[in-house]
């Protein structure tokens, strides 16, 4: 189902993106007097091809679904009716060409805002960025950030959600070494410092997934107490072999009582292969049962499982459901908080890009299609909000990455335009073949390393 899920959600995203960028190219071209020839969805040997109108323009969809393209009548591709030479693309105003090259990564921009903006507007879902239990050397705790404590503000931006906090400190941490954060605490409102330093939120090794930036600073979220009771009991287990039953609730280990069913399993998790005794709760009233967890391999780490899956039923219902936000916006509001989210990603993004060029940032935080995919299929599964989210991140990144200065980009073709307009002719022949073929290479060392980062993730 996982892996459908990622398949369906990629399809989408890429068929979305790229069909509106192509179609940003293939608007301006024809309003400004450029005979298109074809309209593709991916690459290689068509799977669907048709040609509409009166100029028979041919649209297609390739088997490769990793790009697309917009063909134009061109004099250096091959022999042009002299009576169709004034609308070849080559024949054409340095300001036209530069126009239809600008007007793929234009609409993805627009894209972008126009999903943000039905984003906020469809609602966006949240939960409250309230403190848990902290540990020893977290830097929130240092910072005097105690449990129950709500975060309000990171660097004078208002955070709702997780979501926003995670944005707020990682737009924060890149080049700062302390942020002014406002906490919630008994109704009030206390402003501290949290320091950054030697905190890299850029680094990480090649193929390894980069550390959330909350992990970074040692966030724990703040959990309703609940109890833990038994759901099922897995056969020849060892919660079976010590007659516990489902229904049951476990309220402590080793005379320690918990309310945090998270916090239990990890308590059980540290007592592989030692004798455990839980305190079991049943309508019948309480009794203590000795089991031992086995030791068992989880993502390379040996921890302790006795068998059961557990359920958390909260003690306190409302507190449970306060974390949990769901917030809408009208039109206009929605469009001013759009704009918002578009400007503090595109700073971001070009930031990160700038920290890559200059080896300040590892190659590790980029991703490729495998990635994309497994995402989108989360994406898909948390609704039509967090789908939209990130249709727009994506969009907006293939806006930025297409308008880098890069060979076989539209970033490359603007910048031969700017060479062009500098010195009042065109790039010669030769030089633009080798600039191309400076692209080829750069583009392919690319996706090894993004390929190579995606496998090695979901290996890991």
């Amino acid at each position: 189902m996982d892996i459908l899920l990622s398949v369906v959600g990629f399809l989408l995203t890429i068929g979305i993106l790229v069909a509106f960028h192509e179609y940003g190219h293939f608007w301006v071209a024809r309003r400004l007097g450029v005979r298109v020839l074809t309209f593709s969805l991916g690459f290689g040997r068509a799977i669907f091809s048709t040609r509409r109108g009166p100029e028979a323009i041919e649209y297609r969809v390739g088997m490769l679904p990793l790009g697309g393209y917009v063909r134009m009548l061109d004099e250096r591709e091959g022999a042009v009716d002299p009576a169709e030479r004034h609308r070849a693309f080559n024949r054409q105003s340095l300001k036209v060409r530069a126009a239809v090259v600008a007007a793929g990564p234009a609409a993805n921009l627009v894209l972008a805002l126009v999903f943000w903006w039905l984003m906020f507007m469809v609602g966006t879902q949240g939960v409250l960025p309230k403190v848990g239990d902290l540990g020893a050397e977290s830097r929130l705790a240092a910072a005097g950030l105690q449990e129950g404590d709500i975060i309000r503000a990171v660097d004078g931006d208002p955070v709702m959600t997780l979501s926003d906090l995670r944005l707020s400190l990682l737009n924060g941490a890149i080049g700062q070494q302390a942020l002014p954060i406002t906490i919630e605490r008994d109704g009030g409102r206390q402003d501290m410092t949290l320091d950054l330093r030697e905190l890299d939120p850029l680094g990480g090794e090649i193929g390894q997934q980069p550390t959330d930036i909350l992990e970074r600073v040692g966030f724990a979220l703040w959990r309703a107490p609940a109890y833990a009771e038994i759901a099922e009991v897995q056969p020849d287990s060892p919660a079976m072999a010590a007659g516990l039953e489902a229904g049951a609730r476990i309220v402590a280990i080793d005379g320690r009582e918990y309310r945090d069913p998270w916090a239990l399993i990890e308590a059980i998790g540290s007592r592989a292969g030692e004798e455990t005794r839980l305190t079991i709760e049943t309508d019948a009233g309480r009794e203590d049962v000795v089991v031992t967890p086995r030791p068992t391999e989880v993502e390379g780490e040996t921890v302790g499982r006795i068998g059961v899956a557990l359920a958390a039923y909260p003690l306190d219902t409302e507190a449970a459901e306060s974390m949990f936000l769901l917030e809408r916006a009208g039109p206009v509001e929605a469009m001013g908080l759009a704009l918002e989210r578009s400007w503090e990603m595109t700073t971001l993004t070009l930031t990160v890009f700038q920290r890559l060029l200059t080896g300040e940032a590892s190659i590790a935080n980029l991703s490729g299609p495998v990635a994309i995919a497994e995402y989108a299929g989360k994406s898909l599964l948390l609704g039509l909000s967090t789908f939209l989210g990130f249709l727009a991140l994506v969009s907006l990144s293939l806006a930025i990455l297409n308008l880098l200065p890069i060979p076989m980009l539209d970033g490359g073709h603007l910048l031969l335009y700017a060479i062009e307009a500098v010195k009042g002719s065109p790039v010669g022949a030769a030089f633009e073949e080798v600039f191309a073929r400076l692209g080829i290479l750069l583009l392919g060392l690319l996706m090894v390393v993004v390929f190579y980062n995606d496998i090695a993730r979901l290996m890991h």
